[in-house]
């Protein structure tokens, strides 16, 4: 249904006008935001809409990514968009549709949303 949160998600960003990401690590065995659907979606949305996204990372992941290797976070970091989860099993079918229709469906997503977190993580590397 239209009305569902999921088909007007994008107007919401659209409106809103900027994403924030509190991301708890980078790491695949502990990040729990890349497991979780609706974070996925939600900067994929921001993503292809060109919507600004900022990273804000816990202080522990800070840490450990100051002294992790590029390399290794690139190897660590994990987007599977088809395993990640919806508490609301609604939402996770409708989202799951929405991905599937994407351009190069979930491969195409989980490229998209490692490469710009890639990008953030550099930046945050930078500062």
């Amino acid at each position: 249904a239209p009305n569902d949160g999921v088909e007007g998600f994008g107007g919401m960003i659209k409106r809103i006008g900027k994403v924030v990401c509190v991301v708890d690590s980078f790491s695949a065995s502990q990040a729990i935001y890349f497991s979780r659907l609706w974070t996925v979606f939600e900067v994929f949305i921001a993503h292809i809409n060109g919507i600004a996204i900022d990273l804000a990372l816990m202080s522990d992941a800070v840490e450990l990514l100051n002294r992790t290797a590029f390399g290794d976070v690139k190897q660590s970091l994990v987007v599977d968009v088809m395993k990640a989860t919806a508490t609301v099993p609604a939402d996770e079918e409708n989202i799951k549709r929405i991905i599937q229709k994407a351009p190069n469906g979930p491969d195409g997503v989980n490229d998209a949303v490692k490469g710009l977190f890639l990008t953030l993580f550099t930046q945050l590397l930078k500062q």
